[in-house]
């Protein structure tokens, strides 16, 4: 569609500036007034331009945003109160412009004619595929209320598992940029000096600090040959990722095998296939297609394969138990957990525990993070000023040696 960025005037006569995505211009006039905007000046912009400055906006929605929209569309829909009425009332109250905007244009197009789900589609980059299949089947049963306590849920345990993934990487991060940051003014500036009083003084340099010298001369000659082929490397396979499907494979099946790594990436996707899976097997939603979502909402691509290979199997007539076996992904417990939920007609409550047992899982880990990191930041630490000290410390002794024995 049509992209306009228009200058208008509100009810309250502050000048407002904004981009408008409409079919034609009958559509953006009728928007316009549901927004009791008066339009001073409308100007269409290059689709390009359009889309660049939409994709912008809509990045500044962070999950915690999500988080509350869900919360309060739950109470929206408990309370029966229609959502394009509630929508315009939650964004006169929201504090983030683009989720303000983001919640006009749904309200706007949910008066119009479009159902929820569809109107809510269009945003479809923010909320996430397997969310809009969910809004799409709670508009069916109408257990839209059900629905958006569990999106919200959802978007509130990842959260708060992301932020406490930060808060334990604060400390390494911290820690090894001082220590790059030490290493090189060390290595660039500190040490070259004190080569030259060595040298002018005739000392004979140990070994090791011949060593560091060399290392200190080749970062002083190479460092921007360095920096650069660093920056084409990481550019490199940035690219290599984005249009090989096949390196993209490898490389996060690599990450998968990492300490530390793959175990946080592994209980994370684990938990996120029960989670999912628990929804929209509750919300009604067949397993062929609540497969077909999950495989395109995994970014990990083994885990993309895997549930690939699972909804394949699925299709063939076999269970998912036996379909999560052959995969030789997940673990023997989630196979045996799904299998009982088969046998017992309790699928849904297997896939609730084990959702559980993973997010909790998860928070061990981060929880642990900074201990593990911890003897490694140490053991650089010691290391680094180890190596400084000793080749500092052994041509002062030569030093100091000459001079006692010259007197």
């Amino acid at each position: 569609m049509p992209y306009y960025q228009i200058r208008a005037v509100d009810s309250a006569g502050r000048e407002i500036s904004r981009t408008v995505e409409a079919e034609n211009d009958a559509q953006l006039l009728s928007f316009l007034s549901f927004l009791n905007l008066t339009p001073v000046r409308i100007e269409r912009r290059p689709d390009l331009v359009g889309r660049l400055s939409r994709l912008l906006n809509l990045r500044r929605i962070k999950r915690k945003d999500l988080v509350d929209l869900f919360e309060n569309l739950h109470l929206l829909a408990r309370s029966g109160v229609p959502l394009s009425t509630g929508m315009w009332d939650l964004a006169e109250d929201v504090e983030n412009p683009a989720v303000k905007e983001m919640l006009q244009d749904i309200a706007y197009r949910i008066q119009s004619g479009l159902s929820i789900s569809s109107a809510m589609a269009r945003y479809e980059r923010v909320f996430g595929s397997i969310a809009v299949s969910l809004i799409r089947i709670g508009e069916e049963t109408g257990n839209l209320d059900r629905i958006f306590r569990d999106i919200s849920e959802h978007y509130r345990r990842l959260e708060e598992f992301l932020s406490r993934v930060r808060q334990a990487l604060i400390y390494p991060a911290f820690a090894l940029t001082t220590i790059t940051i030490a290493l090189l003014f060390w290595l660039l500036y500190v040490l070259p000096k004190l080569a030259e009083l060595f040298s002018n003084l005739r000392v004979e340099l140990p070994a090791i600090t011949v060593a560091v010298l060399h290392v200190s001369g080749f970062l002083q000659e190479y460092a921007p040959l360095a920096v650069a082929l660093i920056a084409t490397a990481g550019l490199a396979f940035a690219v290599a990722r984005s249009r090989s499907e096949r390196f993209r494979y490898v490389t996060d099946r690599t990450l998968l095998r990492i300490p530390v790594v793959g175990s946080v990436l592994l209980s994370f996707n684990y938990a996120f296939f029960s989670e999912y899976m628990r929804l929209m097997v509750s919300a009604g939603v067949s397993l062929y297609d609540t497969l077909r979502t999950l495989e395109t909402s995994f970014n990990n691509r083994v885990f993309r394969k895997a549930v690939g290979d699972l909804r394949e199997h699925v299709t063939g007539g076999g269970t998912i138990s036996e379909g999560m076996r052959r995969t030789r992904l997940f673990p023997s417990l989630m196979v045996r957990m799904v299998a009982v939920g088969e046998e017992t007609g309790g699928l849904e409550e297997q896939l609730s525990y084990l959702a559980e047992y993973y997010y909790g899982k998860l928070d061990h880990i981060t929880q642990n993070i900074a201990k593990v990191i911890e003897p490694l930041i140490i053991i650089t630490v010691g290391t680094f000023m180890a190596v400084v000290m000793i080749s500092l410390l052994l041509p002062i002794y030569d030093l100091i040696g000459q001079i006692g024995r010259s007197f």
